[in-house]
């Protein structure tokens, strides 16, 4: 699981486990996949499990760098979590220096994923825009705990049973939501590549001027082939991502005459009090201000 990256490790420092043995601590790698496998955990074990994550809230895991504080969390864990598909380019590097030894899950296993045509090295990774694809983490995690606390196998699985229901409910309202709008007019512009699978499933075609990670640049001819696409067909439906410098698409909407309709969230939840706090909301938001700009 882990490459040559562990011929150059980093934080080596020795980190003891947590004393209280009664409970498990889980890392995972971002805030999305924590909410997932804390979802899994469930409340009503007495807080057996604490899930804690390598990237929090409103950072960009594309971009991070871990610090030692991210080696000591993995260091102290009984299991690490991470989405896979080339998305935590840096995990390597910091399981390696951390010294960690034990299971590390990569809950996008059993995922289809998309190869980019043009390079067959390159896969999109953010699979989680899908909610079938959702359900088959759900199941991955389900599968983990069972393997690490056998004990309470029936209630991981009950919670897991619960959230796949919930899943695929968040499936048909957001299909249904997308129902109204002629196939023809589900054409949005983002930030970065990061809808695709969101897109698959509901017929919608995703335009941005870089490619799948946030670390890319525009090229200005990309910037004004996307312009003409936007004014030629009429496009309205243009957002700005939660975790990116709104200036580039905000130049884009104002040369092809359009609004910005809000912000969409890609790679990060918000805060719990905000519009994307879990899983579920993040996915409702994204959908139903998609639908009003195209509808607008």
């Amino acid at each position: 699981m882990l490459g040559a990256a562990c011929k150059t490790c980093f934080f080596s420092e020795k980190t003891s486990k947590p004393s209280d043995k009664s409970k498990l601590y889980f890392v995972t790698s971002f805030t999305i996949l924590q909410d997932l496998v804390q979802k899994v955990a469930g409340s009503h074990l007495g807080g057996r499990i604490e899930v804690n994550t390598i990237v929090k809230i409103n950072a960009d895991p594309h971009t991070y760098q871990p610090t030692p504080h991210d080696s000591k969390l993995i260091a102290s864990a009984d299991a690490v979590f991470i989405n896979g598909l080339g998305f935590e380019g840096w995990i390597d590097r910091l399981i390696c220096g951390s010294g960690f030894k034990g299971p590390i899950y990569t809950v996008s296993k059993k995922v289809d994923p998309r190869i980019l045509a043009s390079n067959v090295n390159l896969i999109d990774p953010h699979a989680w825009h899908s909610v079938k694809n959702v359900i088959l983490y759900t199941q991955e995690i389900v599968r983990a705990f069972i393997e690490i606390d056998p004990e309470f196998a029936k209630d991981y699985q009950r919670n897991g049973n619960a959230l796949i229901k919930k899943l695929q409910e968040l499936d048909v309202f957001v299909t249904k939501l997308f129902a109204k709008i002629p196939s023809n007019e589900r054409q949005v512009v983002t930030t970065h590549d990061a809808f695709w699978y969101f897109g698959m499933d509901y017929g919608i075609k995703f335009l941005s001027p870089v490619g799948i990670s946030t670390e890319a640049q525009a090229s200005a001819a990309v910037v004004g082939e996307l312009i003409n696409l936007i004014r030629n067909n009429k496009i309205k439906a243009v957002f700005i991502e939660n975790l990116a410098n709104p200036r580039l698409i905000e130049q884009i909407a104002m040369e092809a005459n359009v609004k910005v309709g809000g912000i969409l969230y890609a790679d990060s939840l918000s805060l719990p009090t905000e519009v994307a706090g879990d899983y579920f909301s993040m996915i409702r938001h994204n959908a139903q201000t998609i639908c009003q700009s195209l509808h607008s």
